[in-house]
């Protein structure tokens, strides 16, 4: 019985040793400098030309982390920038170099992967929530998970889907003329 208690109470440990260790790496990892800016640019700013794009073009992406107090992840825009622009040649179009969309990253919380493995629900959610501007048109491309299996990875992948697919109906859309008196 006393074996019995001692191997429980030495696995609970290494259970919590594991899970702090895995907050505690996580935070190391994306710790920030004590004065980082409130908006940190990762990328260059939207161009306003709108005849830029060939029929078969979408516009590049740009982001930037204006999220509040949220750590910015700087593998988050990477993933995004690549499942854009292979979704988008998977439907037949290639990434301008001259006209970009802005992709404002507006809310962002990453569980440690490992406390979500664990854990799963329990430790919480992985939400990535973003406005994207396009020739002055703002939209939102947004998802959360509290599954264990799929993390942030999953999310800009959603959100890198989402994008895309809202930049082709803007893109088919034509536009409005001006309101005659």
């Amino acid at each position: 019985m006393q074996e019995t208690m001692r191997l429980c109470k030495s696995n609970a440990n290494i259970l919590c040793a594991f899970a702090l260790l895995s907050f505690g790496h996580m935070h190391v990892a994306q710790a920030q400098p004590a004065v980082a800016p409130a908006v940190a640019s990762v990328s260059e700013p939207a161009l306003a030309s709108p005849a830029t794009l060939s029929e078969r073009q979408v516009p590049r992406v740009t982001l930037r982390w204006d999220c509040g107090d949220c750590e910015p992840n700087e593998k988050v825009f990477p993933l995004i920038e690549k499942t854009y622009a292979d979704k988008a040649a998977a439907k037949g179009y290639a990434v301008s170099g001259t006209e970009t969309a802005e992709i404002v990253v507006t809310k962002y919380r990453q569980r440690p992967p490992a406390t979500r493995v664990l854990f799963g629900f329990m430790a919480g959610k992985d939400i990535l929530e973003t406005r994207v501007t396009f020739r002055g048109t703002d939209f939102s491309a947004g998802d959360y998970s509290a599954n264990v299996m799929q993390g942030m990875n999953f999310l800009c992948e959603t959100v890198a889907q989402q994008t895309l697919d809202k930049l082709l109906v803007s893109l088919q859309t034509p536009a409005k003329p001006a309101a005659s008196q």
